[in-house]
């Protein structure tokens, strides 16, 4: 392999390179776990399972990027894992513990409707954090809170997957959904908000989620294909860590 392709990863790379199946992946992936632990050492400190997939989702990203003519493989990635910074930022919010529920209901309500003004659409769930500073599990929180029902009666639920409908089902063992969220783009976050029934929403049908975002029930259809493709990938990247 030309360039400035470090002999350690000419094979596999190559390899990859050729034909990117899973096993490709899985195979580049393992050759370069050393420099993965050691961007994330950098980084964010210590490493965790939940960082370490979604650092392996971002070294796949990063070598498609990656030109062996202008750098080493291992720069080139320490670089494009500088964005594990904000995810830890991200997922330690997330984890956050909410309090006086009633109060940032209101919050968020005004919020909102002033993003709403001001945007000229409904706006996604990390519009809202930023603007309110809340956590998505904090919004979550919110959303599901009911003055009349005591805490311990409040349960969580939320479709397993887009296929079949909406169904209730129980709360995903990780938080592999908010890691795809935060890659896509406004209106698939939005599809994904409503189709999940993230963040304590109720989860609603295709054709009033067409309706809300002001699209057709196909392209829908389509959004949540392309969602679920990567709510799949956390099979497939648990295999490899």
């Amino acid at each position: 392999m030309p360039g400035m392709l470090e002999p350690d990863y000419e094979e596999p790379y190559a390899a990859w390179k050729k034909d990117p199946t899973p096993d490709a992946n899985a195979a580049i992936l393992k050759t370069l776990d050393p420099v993965i632990e050691g961007a994330m050492r950098v980084h964010v400190g210590q490493p965790n399972p939940l960082l370490k997939s979604r650092a392996s989702l971002m070294t796949l990203d990063a070598l498609k990027t990656y030109d062996p003519a202008r750098g080493r493989l291992q720069t080139h990635l320490y670089n494009q894992l500088l964005g594990l910074k904000r995810v830890n930022r991200k997922q330690t919010s997330i984890l956050a513990v909410p309090e006086r529920i009633a109060l940032e209901r209101q919050q968020l309500e005004e919020a909102a409707s002033s993003l709403r003004a001001e945007l000229g659409r409904e706006p996604v769930d990390a519009e809202l954090a930023d603007r309110t500073g809340f956590s998505m599990a904090r919004m979550g929180r919110v959303r599901s809170y009911r003055p009349a029902v005591s805490e311990g009666a409040i349960e969580a639920s939320a479709p397993a997957g887009f296929s079949g409908g909406v169904r209730p089902a129980a709360p995903p063992p990780s938080i592999w959904p908010e890691i795809v969220y935060d890659e896509l783009d406004a209106y698939h976050r939005k599809v994904m908000e409503y189709g999940l029934g993230l963040h304590g929403r109720r989860p609603i049908s295709n054709a009033e989620i067409a309706v809300r975002l002001g699209r057709s029930p196909g392209a829908i259809s389509q959004a949540k294909l392309r969602i679920q493709k990567l709510l799949d990938q956390e099979h497939e990247l648990s295999g490899m860590i």
